[in-house]
């Protein structure tokens, strides 16, 4: 069975593998050039020096949490369903193997290489990061692109991607409306997590900060406010300031006296989240598996 799944699906095993280690060396060669040019920089320059160089990064990066779709579409969706529209489930389950350890190698496997592919990619990111440590960029937590593209969630997302592409053909039987469900579903829970889901893994913090104070770096920010001299707080535009005109707006703001309200997540809680994510996937993973499972004993 090793040699089966190896067979046919060593295609998208590659090129994944291929796109994984064009990843690696592009993020290499830009962390090296990153860190030479910050080696050079005055700490009161860092930012400006190497703003360029991250943002160029940046535009291809921030499309990273779609990519486990990708693994879904092309590695979970025909899994299943390319059986059912070529046929060949017939001669595939009727012979020694069971249709049981059929599916069993095959989620197993592919299922492995998938969570490893992610755990590879978020390492790489990770890494990247690092060289940006001590400015405004590394915000591996407080960024929603980079915090699922990077750690063990990574991971999570790949195999959920997989396992939910699979799902969808086992319960569709049909690739091109798999592949369709795939997609639909992921956007849809990966915008629920984002939307509603990280910033209320924890009980935030409450922080009040001056109208222009430095921006707070790699926190999660779950909410804010405006809060007035008397410590009233509004969710909406304050009553003083709500006539005023866009360019006016922050103006009024100080000479009303309003400061701003941040409920956040500090740094430290960036690996707790990284796990509650992940646990939260996993749960999701084991109730795709186990609805393909159903699906193919029907």
């Amino acid at each position: 069975m090793l040699w089966v799944t190896w067979r046919q699906h060593r295609a998208q095993v590659l090129v994944t593998a291929a796109l994984l280690a064009g990843t690696g060396v592009f993020l290499l060669v830009h962390g090296v050039h990153a860190a030479d040019t910050a080696a050079g920089t005055a700490a009161q320059d860092l930012e400006r020096a190497l703003g360029d160089d991250f943002r160029l990064a940046y535009q291809g990066l921030s499309w990273l949490p779609w990519v486990p779709a990708l693994v879904g579409v092309f590695w979970g969706a025909p899994l299943v369903s390319r059986e059912f529209e070529r046929g060949t489930f017939r001669v595939a389950w009727t012979q020694s193997v069971s249709r049981r350890r059929w599916l069993a190698v095959k989620l197993g496997v592919l299922g492995l290489l998938a969570a490893l592919a992610g755990l590879a990619m978020g390492a790489m990111v990770g890494a990247w990061l690092h060289v940006f440590d001590g400015t405004r960029f590394a915000d591996r937590f407080g960024d929603d692109s980079m915090f699922g593209s990077t750690g063990v969630a990574s991971a999570a997302w790949w195999l959920f991607a997989f396992l939910l592409g699979a799902a969808s053909g086992a319960v569709v039987r049909r690739l091109l409306p798999a592949i369709a469900v795939t997609i639909a579903v992921f956007v849809a829970v990966l915008f629920t997590v984002i939307v509603f889901g990280r910033g209320n893994y924890a009980a935030p913090d409450r922080v009040v900060v001056d109208l222009d104070a430095a921006p707070i770096t790699d926190t999660m920010v779950a909410d804010y406010a405006w809060v007035d001299r008397g410590g009233r707080e509004y969710t909406d535009n304050p009553p003083a300031c709500r006539s005023a005109g866009r360019a006016e707006y922050l103006d009024c703001l100080r000479d009303a006296g309003y400061r701003t309200v941040l409920y956040l997540h500090p740094p430290d809680r960036y690996w707790r989240f990284q796990w509650t994510e992940t646990g939260i996937l996993l749960v999701l993973s084991a109730g795709l598996a186990g609805l393909t499972v159903r699906r193919l004993r029907s």
